[in-house]
């Protein structure tokens, strides 16, 4: 396949696209600028979501494996898998690389056996495989300083009741506090590399499920802190060799008609596409083609600005 990038625009209202688990869970910011923070792990995490809701959950490697309650390490998922741990490394990483669309996108370090059991059993000569996988998204930051909303409320349960225990009986509901951010626009960047792909059997038709997952994925993140979130534009551009222009995230400007802080909706401002068509114009001789998918929104503000050879995806 060929090399690609990605530029994706996404926002939502009053919620947390992605907790820091080391700040109580509260959406990650940039302390100096101001900016709201969206790890690739999260990105991706979205797309092999929905992957497992369009393509089937035995598609996806990491995902949550449970026996008992108990979270299963990786070397059991290998297992819990039926993957055959005794074939050659060879063999065993194309076993892995055929079934699991997740580990042809994204690559990983899978651990198959440990010392102790392969000296136990010496049909087992493989530790571990590692994969290079050809998608890969930088941290996606949104294109303007966010307002945070801190949230105050009560729980349904008492924290710790006690039916032998009077004082326990008494106390109240438990409380809770929460961040959420009032509103963000992010703008995710990320490549599909034509070198990486040849290694991990990654096609064409993986591409696009995996762009159809990232799109429709974000949508369909229907939980408390994520509903709303909105995929409001995505442009997927298709080299003809190893040249790619780079950077697309900040590439694009963010014009907004009141204060950062104060921006609430899709409405409240311009993303100004003229330095990112510059610098595609730049390329435009290693360029195959350009695609792009919008929301009806998007579309209906920023439209003008799209070029005619664009060719927009509709499924």
């Amino acid at each position: 396949m060929l090399k690609k990038e990605i530029l994706f625009l996404w926002d939502g209202e009053n919620w947390n696209p992605n907790g820091d688990m080391l700040n109580s869970n509260a959406p990650r910011i940039d302390e100096e600028t101001g900016v709201a923070e969206t790890t690739d792990v999260r990105i991706k995490r979205t797309i092999r979501d929905e992957l497992i809701k369009k393509e089937g959950a035995q598609m996806v490697f990491i995902k949550p494996y449970k026996r008992d309650e108990n979270v299963l390490d990786c070397k059991t998922a290998i297992r819990e898998n039926d993957i055959n741990i005794k074939q050659s490394k060879d063999d065993l990483e194309k076993e892995i690389l055929r079934r699991f669309i997740d580990i042809r996108a994204f690559g990983g370090v899978l651990p198959i056996s440990d010392k102790d059991e392969m000296k136990k059993d010496k049909e087992i000569t493989t530790a571990g495989v590692q994969f290079t996988g050809p998608v890969q998204f930088r941290m996606s930051k949104s294109l303007h300083k966010v307002s945070i909303n801190h949230i105050k409320g009560t729980g349904a349960f008492a924290s710790d009741y006690d039916e032998k225990d009077a004082k326990k009986q008494k106390q109240q509901a438990t409380f809770r506090e929460e961040d959420f951010l009032s509103y963000a626009l992010f703008a995710t960047y990320g490549v599909i590399d034509n070198y990486n792909a040849k290694k991990t059997g990654f096609n064409d038709e993986d591409a696009k499920k995996v762009i159809d997952a990232l799109w429709y994925g974000t949508k369909n993140l229907i939980t408390r802190s994520k509903m709303g979130q909105t995929p409001r534009f995505m442009l997927i551009i298709t080299y003809k060799d190893d040249t790619f222009a780079g950077d697309l995230n900040n590439s694009v400007d963010f014009e907004g008609s009141k204060d950062d802080e104060a921006i609430r909706s899709i409405n409240d401002y311009k993303i100004e596409l003229s330095r990112l068509k510059a610098k595609l114009k730049r390329y435009e001789g290693a360029i195959e083609k350009v695609e792009y998918m919008v929301d009806y929104d998007f579309e209906q503000n920023h439209q003008d600005q799209f070029e005619s050879s664009w060719i927009k995806i509709e499924r």
